[in-house]
């Protein structure tokens, strides 16, 4: 959980602070400058939350059963349920997201990659994995 101060900012100062950040995300153009922000800006933590979020909404969407990617990503499914609520009651971003990222070849392989990770998890979970 993120530590936020107690003392409160003026509301003009905190919308000018996260439009400020948006500005700056959105003028990064370069994979690697992208990456490298990143890094200085989030923990590992962090990024791997993040990361996580997108992946289980991209699961969702291809219709993974909630327990499957709860078990797959390490997460609850208090969380994959809470981030199923918050793609259908406010998903644009998710969708523009998606969007971005159906576009990319990188989108088919981690999507891929993923759907095999559920079905591995799947046939662990049942101890049908020969080694």
């Amino acid at each position: 959980m993120p530590h936020v101060s107690k003392i409160k900012l003026d509301r003009k100062i905190e919308e000018n602070l996260i439009k400020n950040l948006g500005l700056v995300l959105t003028k990064i153009k370069k994979q690697d400058q992208m990456d490298n922000f990143l890094i200085s800006l989030l923990t590992s933590t962090e990024r791997l939350m993040l990361a996580k979020r997108v992946a289980i909404i991209i699961l969702l969407k291809e219709g993974v059963p909630e327990s499957h990617i709860a078990s797959t990503l390490h997460v609850t499914r208090v969380t994959v349920s809470r981030l199923q609520y918050f793609w259908e009651a406010r998903g644009k971003g998710y969708e523009i997201a998606l969007k971005v990222l159906s576009n990319e070849k990188l989108m088919k392989e981690f999507k891929q990659t993923l759907l095999k990770l559920v079905a591995y998890s799947i046939r662990a979970a049942g101890g049908y994995v020969k080694v």
